[in-house]
């Protein structure tokens, strides 16, 4: 038995008695939590982010809000009500002092206080260490399960903000009541589409209030008539609004079937409440989501046992349902509504005296280390490895058509892709006009299906050019197909492409544009199946060099012609010219796994091995994303260790692809298993594997017949028995 010397013990006893302990481990937590959000940088998940920035730039140049769409050449005109315009005036005011940079802090900023608030819920200074376990762990499970949301820079974030501050005041605070006004009225302008959930709250807590006041009970502290005007002024701040009664119908306005194509709107599959997954860790977000959501269902009848269940917070969980049923979005909403009710469920492990000496007693502080500081740091450093480029990555948005149609300076009308509608309208000039965005409380179902139809159907398309005559198209790269619909219209002809769409130029319009521009060698939506090694094909590929480096020049940050340029020059042995390329893309996209496997294949082709391989090893952390990639690094890194004599390291590496067993796996790459086994002295898995290749061989493919049989001689002596056998007997 470990006996632990006295003195240790005091200090330990005297560092977890000190009644800034925890403070200590949640003051470390919110660093961890900010150097985390604070490095990451504005990822496009969606382009919501810009066409707010677009709206706030709209405002600020004329001075009143946006009532129509006026980055559209939708017809007839479409107008509506701006609900959050002061979200938009705030965030544009941020970018236009700070950029992306500034961006980043403000929604750490806002992230934080809403943590902060979640905090200051659960974990109360007069409770027992069960109690400030149990609160700082749900503190720690609900800040979590905010991650996804909390990073995009949407008006939500002020929502999920001033739904906890509401709870805060009314649970814990109701001397700051006279609070809630003004809070109303910021909710209302900055994401106004949210007022049902603040009249939810209040309501909730007023008919806490006049059930006790019927049932002649104890009015709990606050419940005054001070406090009533107070909440049912705040019910009336959805008046203090630009469009004073405007903001009522926008809820029930929005386009009827989102859910039918907005991902984030598809409701909540209730099957996938009770799937979890502890690694990798990034995957406790959802999982502590899920975690959250059978607590509070569970809170009830822990509460009605206690006799602990209250009006309010029946009355918030209930609502909160019909959240999650409509949309699974609204996750996020209902597990912040259900914090006043696991908090009640809970609270009385937190009441009865403890025993201090007991276990549980001494080892509570070591746990809160694990809850406050190790699952947060594993989740996040898990949730948040490869960073991409910082501050902002241009990642699934359209950044180079928006450069080169800029450059063109021409104007026009863009028959364009939804999802990226909100950028391509905050990052082209005034000239140009796009269909629509994702806004679906200012477009309708009809507009998404005319849109997103125009694209994939010929019959469509040909209505919507019609009608609207555009001058450019720019659509998905990933619509390979589009390139057989488009074809049946010769007047648009493709002129550049980035690394998310593919741009087409109408003839009619600007065929100067055209002559000069477009593109004859290069098939954008073909890029992943050029062979590069093919002989012969090199006069072909000679001419997609050229014209990649011409679109380089346009748009020199580009993954997909850097990728190009770099992977015709390494096929053609040229390393050190391959090097600049593939640095490029790691400068531009350090989150994948292409520009690190190109920058190593030039550093093994000069030799320098070690190099090498460190960039192989970072090309598999980030994701090998086809067997083809996966292929072609597992065997180079094969190659690299064995130019450095490190046979063992080699026969591990290729071995981390080929799997002998696996039906698919090819003879030949068996055999260089075999042999690579051999080298690294493995020779009872060197003959099983030449054994099990010897199986698969064709009978046409003597070079390897001999190469396998040759070495089975040499490895094998009861091999060499058997051969002599079979000789013998096909004699006879």
């Amino acid at each position: 038995m470990i006996t632990i010397p006295s003195s240790y013990r005091n200090a330990y006893d005297w560092i977890t008695n000190r009644r800034y302990y925890v403070l200590s481990l949640l003051s470390i937590f919110f660093l961890i939590e900010i150097g985390f959000f604070i490095t990451w940088p504005i990822v496009g998940y969606d382009t919501d982010l810009w066409y707010h920035l677009s709206g706030g730039k709209y405002f600020q140049q004329h001075g009143t809000i946006a009532g129509n769409a006026f980055f559209s050449y939708i017809t007839p005109p479409i107008s509506w009500y701006n609900y959050y315009w002061l979200f938009q005036a705030v965030i544009y005011k941020v970018f236009q002092l700070a950029g992306y940079h500034g961006l980043v802090v403000f929604r750490c900023f806002i992230s934080f206080l809403t943590t902060l608030f979640i905090c200051l819920f659960f974990v109360r200074r007069n409770e027992n260490r069960t109690g400030l376990l149990i609160g700082v762990s749900l503190f720690i499970v609900f800040s979590i399960a905010l991650t996804h949301r909390e990073l995009v820079v949407r008006p939500h974030l002020f929502s999920y903000l001033f739904i906890v501050v509401f709870l805060y005041i009314l649970e814990w605070q109701r001397d700051k009541i006279w609070i809630l006004p003004f809070l109303g009225v910021l909710w209302c302008n900055l994401h106004g589409i949210e007022y049902p959930v603040m009249i939810l709250i209040v309501l909730a807590y007023l008919a806490e209030m006049y059930y006790r006041e019927w049932k002649k009970a104890a009015p709990a502290p606050g419940d005054g008539k001070r406090a009533r005007w107070i909440m049912i002024f705040t019910i009336y701040t959805i008046f203090f609004t630009p469009g004073i009664i405007a903001l009522i119908k926008v809820p029930f306005d929005a386009a009827m079937y989102q859910h039918l194509y907005v991902a984030e709107l598809i409701p909540l599959q209730f099957n996938s409440i009770f799937s979890f997954s502890l690694l990798p860790f990034s995957n406790l977000v959802t999982s502590f989501q899920r975690v959250l959501i059978i607590l509070s269902f569970c809170s009830i009848p822990l509460c009605l046992c206690r006799k602990r269940l209250r009006i309010s917070h029946l009355i918030l969980f209930l609502a909160s349902i019909v959240l999650l049923i409509k949309h699974g979005r609204f996750i996020y909403e209902f597990i912040l509504l259900s914090i006043p009710l696991i908090h009640s469920a809970l609270a009385p492990a937190s009441q009865p005296p403890e025993n201090k000496r007991g276990f549980f007693h001494k080892t509570s502080p070591v746990l809160m280390i694990i809850v406050v500081i190790v699952i947060p740091s594993l989740t996040y450093s898990s949730h948040f490895r490869n960073r991409p480029e910082y501050p902002f990555t241009r990642m699934n948005l359209p950044t180079g058509v928006a450069k080169f149609m800029n450059g063109l300076d021409v104007g026009g009308r863009i028959l364009n892709e939804a999802n990226t509608g909100g950028y391509l309208q905050w990052a082209l000039n005034e000239k140009y006009k796009i269909f629509m965005d994702m806004e679906m409380s200012l477009f309708s179902d009809q507009d998404f299906a005319y849109m997103s139809n125009a694209l994939t159907n010929e019959n469509t398309f040909r209505s919507f050019v019609l009608k609207y005559d555009p001058s450019f198209v720019s659509v998905s790269i990933n619509r390979g197909y589009f390139k057989g619909l488009i074809a049946k219209f010769s007047q648009f002809r493709p002129v550049f492409f980035d690394d998310t769409e593919v741009l087409y130029v109408n003839t009619k319009h600007f065929p100067n544009i055209v002559s000069a521009y477009e593109m004859k060698y290069i098939d954008p939506f073909q890029i992943g199946n050029i062979n590069y090694y093919a002989t012969e094909t090199r006069a072909k590929i000679a001419l997609v060099f050229a014209e990649a480096l011409r679109l380089r020049e346009l748009y020199p940050e580009g993954r997909n012609t850097n990728m190009i340029l770099a992977n015709i020059l390494l096929a053609d042995n040229h390393y050190e010219k391959t090097l600049p390329y593939a640095e490029e893309i790691i400068r531009r996209y350090p989150e994948m796994a292409i520009g690190h496997g190109l920058k190593a294949g030039a550093l093994a082709g000069l030799g320098r091995f070690e190099e090498a391989i460190a960039d192989y090893n970072r090309a598999i952390e980030r994701g090998l994303t086809t067997e083809t990639n996966a292929g072609s690094v597992y065997r180079n890194l094969h190659a690299c260790y064995l130019g450095l004599k490190e046979y063992k390291k080699a026969y591990e590496a290729l071995s981390k692809f080929v799997n002998p067993f696996n039906f698919a796996a090819d003879y030949k790459d068996i055999y260089q298993l075999a042999l690579s086994a051999a080298t690294a002295g493995k020779m009872k898995d060197a003959i099983t594997f030449l054994r099990i290749a010897e199986m698969k061989l064709p009978p046409d493919d003597a070079d390897y017949t001999k190469k396998i049989h040759d070495n089975l001689l040499l490895f094998d002596p009861e091999w060499k028995r058997i051969d002599k056998g079979q000789e013998i007997s096909e004699q006879r």
